[in-house]
Formats: C-alpha cells, structure tokens, sequence
C-alpha cells in the first residue's frame, strides 16, 4: 500500500500541481512534460534498484529487503513534502525533487515483486493464485489512500491548493513509515527461504543463474505484466492530465473515477485470484488482457462526452476491471515461473523490465497526443501493449500444478534441492 500511495500521489502531483512549481515555462505543455519527465526518472532507476536488491532477498531473505524498501520510499515521500519550490529557490527545486525521486525509486525497485514472493511462499499451491493476489489489493488500497487525500483537497482554491495543500498527501509518508514498520517487523521470513537456508542451498549469485536457466521465462514475464504497468499509468495518472488538460474538466470526475476503479477493484482482484486457481492462470490473465485491447478506444470515447458519470463509469471497466485482473493473476504467474532459488531475482527482474516504460507512458501518452492532436494515438499504444502482452501469455506455460490433497508448504523448496 505505502509503496503504490507514494507512487501514486507523486503522478498526481505531477498531473495537477508540479509542473508550475518545478518547473515554470510560458508553455503549459512544455511543463507538464518536465514534470512528467522527472515522473519517469524514477521508474529509469528502479530496474537496477530492483536487481540489486532482489538478489539479497534470495541471499540474505525476503523479510529484510522489504523492511528496507520501506523505510527509503516513506523518508523521500515525506521529503518531498518539504521541498521548497522554483520560486523560492530557483532550479535548485527540481534537482532536489529529482534526488528524492530517485531515493524513492531504489526503495520501490524490489518492493511489489518481493510481497508477491512472500504471498506466493507462505501459501499452499491450492491457494497460490487467490493468496498471491493479496499484493495487488494494497496497490488499490494504496491508490484509494493517494486519490482520496487529494480529493479532499479539491475543493481548495487553486493558490491554496498550490501554495500548500499539494504537500499534504506527502508528509502523510512519514506516518505509514511507522505503521508499516511495525507490521514488516513482526512477520515471519518466507518458510521457503527458511528451508533453503538450512538446507545450505542458497545460490551465492542468483542473477547469474536466473539468466542461465530462466531466461526465456523472464523475457516472457516482462512483457506480459507491460501491460499492467502501462495501463496504470495511462489510466491512473495520464487520464487526469487528459481530463483536465485537454478536455477542461475539473478533476473530481477523474479522480472520483479513479477512486471508484480501485474499490472496484478490491472485489475484482481476490475473485481473479480465486479463478487462476480454479481454471489457470492462462486463461484468467489472457482475459484480463483482452478486456483491456478491447476496451482501450471505449475508454476515450467516454472520456470524450465530458459526462462525470460516463468518465468514471470507463474508469471503472478499463481499470477497475481489466488491469486488475491481469494484475491480480500476475502475482501466482510470475512466482511459479521460477524456482525459489531464484524467485525473488525473477519476480523482480521481470517486473522491473517494464518499469521505464511504464515510467515514461505519461511522458509519451502527452506527446501522441500533441502529436496527433487526438486521443487514437493514445488508444493505439494501450491496445497494442495489451496484444503483446496477451501474445507473451500465450506463448508462456501454464504455471499452476496439480496439487495433491494434504500438501504442505515447503513442496518448491523440496523440488528445487532436489
């Protein structure tokens, strides 16, 4: 949750306020691509970050890796809200907020791939798809967090809103920090990692071989979680900028609409979950998928009608519905894809992949816009970036196993000694 709030809150932050107070242009649009430029910097650095730090979760333990991802996305969060801006000390602003973006990038590298590793690992092949699932509800549950401290302070005045009310939802950082501590601190290590470590059969360099054994599964798992990391960005953060940017709109519609997405999605996800284990993982994923490719043009045509209630409903479909599913599939999905020797460097790497794409998909969503002076250009990158996605599931194997009644817990790290 706290990761994907901070995330969350710095693209909206960047959709509605930074672009005047980091970095002021007589053009409009010239500033919001700065400001959307400085967005993407910290998806650029987390694939390293990712790497670096997923290979301790495989080497010295899950449980570690997450305390310290935690405590670096919650001290730049909270940072950022005590930034001075342009116009109290000039280009140093953006620099500063750049640093603390990148702080915030290193923290969030392994975060998300190391909760699925742990789900997956404390749960039961029975109920790895619906246990798995449990990461992607903090990501909404992040989000509603993130969208609602900043939908209740939409009804400021724009110069208040400005002058203070942006630093709100970021000095709220400081207190997840200490919430979150205190629940990491208290959880088990993964009884997976437990069971390899007194085995003796932790591998010292886990990268080195992921890439010798696994990597056709990572090329695969990148690009078939790209479209999750795309489509949030284009529906999270993008579609804010659109809304009131190019259509006029205030933002309470698309916020609201935002909001609305991520509850929806609260019920969407352990039901994905609860299906993969049922039917697969293929065709609970490839669903989701193509719900998105085939929703990606409806989505613009709503937003289009300027109607709140039409702007939320595609809101809610698009994201609510389509990206939280694959979403939800994606954590089972890419944990059996690899053995536990090396499944955190797996998870992560193969998530990350997508990450600078992600981090730049509202930088270029607003230059195909500007482009092609229309929406289509738009529609095109997200329904293209769900077909590969599809094409990348489909060409991938069916992860879940049959499981026998009376399984335990421990059944992948047997398999991976022996």
């Amino acid at each position: 949750m706290l990761e994907w709030y901070d995330f969350y809150i710095y693209g909206t932050a960047t959709s509605l306020a930074f672009g005047s107070l980091f970095f002021p242009s007589s053009s409009a649009l010239a500033g919001t691509l700065a400001a959307f430029a400085t967005y993407a910097i910290g998806f650029v650095l987390r694939p390293v970050a990712g790497v670096v730090l997923a290979r301790w979760g495989d080497t010295l333990g899950r449980k570690n890796v997450m305390v310290l991802c935690l405590v670096l996305m919650g001290a730049a969060t909270g940072g950022i809200g005590l930034l001075p801006t342009y116009a109290q000390v000039g280009a140093l602003a953006p620099v500063l907020l750049v640093l603390l973006r990148l702080v915030q990038s290193i923290g969030a590298g392994a975060e998300y791939g190391t909760a699925i590793t742990m789900s997956a690992e404390h749960s039961t092949a029975r109920r790895r798809g619906l246990l798995s699932s449990m990461p992607a509800l903090g990501v909404s549950l992040g989000i509603l967090l993130g969208t609602g401290v900043f939908a209740s302070l939409s009804g400021l005045p724009k110069a208040e809103f400005l002058a203070w009310g942006w630093r709100v939802p970021f000095l709220v950082g400081f207190a997840l920090v200490l919430v979150g501590l205190y629940i990491r601190l208290r959880v088990d290590e993964s009884p997976e990692f437990t069971e390899l470590k007194s085995a003796g059969a932790i591998v010292r360099n886990p990268i080195r071989e992921l890439l010798r054994t696994h990597r056709r599964h990572v090329v695969l798992a990148a690009l078939a979680r790209a479209t999750d990391a795309v489509g949030s960005q284009v529906f999270n953060v993008f579609a804010i900028s659109y809304c009131t940017g190019t259509l006029g709109m205030s933002s309470g519609p698309a916020l609201t609409g935002v909001m609305a997405a991520n509850l929806t999605g609260l019920a969407v996800i352990p039901l994905a979950g609860r299906c993969a284990d049922r039917w697969g993982r293929k065709p609970v994923f490839l669903t989701g998928l193509l719900f998105v490719a085939v929703a990606g043009f409806p989505f613009f045509w709503l937003l289009q009608t300027r109607e709140p209630v039409l702007v939320v409903l595609a809101l809610v479909l698009v994201y609510g519905i389509g990206i939280k599913i694959a979403l939800s599939v994606s954590g089972a999905y890419l944990a059996e894809m690899f053995d536990p020797r090396v499944r955190n460097s797996g998870v992560n790497l193969a998530r990350s992949a997508s990450d600078p794409l992600a981090g730049f998909t509202p930088l270029i969503a607003t230059a195909l816009l500007a482009l092609a002076g229309s929406y289509w250009a738009v529609g095109v990158f997200v329904v293209g970036t769900a077909l590969v996605s599809a094409g990348a599931v489909l060409a991938g194997p069916e992860t879940r196993q049959p499981h026998p009644a009376g399984e335990r817990r421990g059944g992948m790290a047997e398999q991976a000694r022996s």
